[in-house]
C-alpha cells in the first residue's frame, strides 16, 4: 500500500488575513481622500490622523497589503503623511497672513 505524502504546512504570512490586508487599504483610501479635502481644517486633519495610524500599525506588523507584493501600508502613510503636512502648514501659514502674527507667538 502506498503511503499517503505528507506535506508541510505552508507558514502563514501576515499578508494572509483578510482584515490586515484591509487596514493597509484603508490607511490608502483615508490618506487619498484627505489630500482631496485638506481644506476641511478638522475634517480632512482626522481622516489623515488615522489613516496614518492605520498605516504605521500594518507596517509594524508586516502587513504590505496587496496580494502581489504591493506596499499598500507605506504608500497610504505616505499620503496621510503628506496631508497631515499640507494642512497644518497652511493652516498656519493662512492664519499668519490673515491676522499678521504668528499663530505660536501671540503679541
Amino acid at each position: 500500500m502506498d503511503q499517503p505524502s505528507v506535506t508541510a504546512a505552508k507558514p502563514r504570512s501576515p499578508n494572509d488575513s483578510y482584515i490586515a490586508r484591509g487596514m493597509a487599504g484603508a490607511s490608502v483610501g483615508l490618506g487619498f481622500f484627505s489630500v482631496c479635502v485638506f481644506w476641511w481644517t478638522p475634517f480632512a486633519g482626522i481622516l489623515a490622523t488615522v489613516g496614518f495610524l492605520l498605516g504605521l500599525i500594518s507596517l509594524i506588523r508586516g502587513v504590505k497589503g496587496g496580494l502581489r507584493g504591493e506596499n499598500y501600508a507605506l504608500v497610504g502613510t505616505l499620503l496621510c503623511a503628506t496631508s497631515l503636512t499640507i494642512a497644518l502648514t497652511l493652516n498656519q501659514v493662512l492664519r499668519y497672513l490673515q491676522w499678521d502674527e504668528l499663530p505660536m507667538y501671540p503679541l
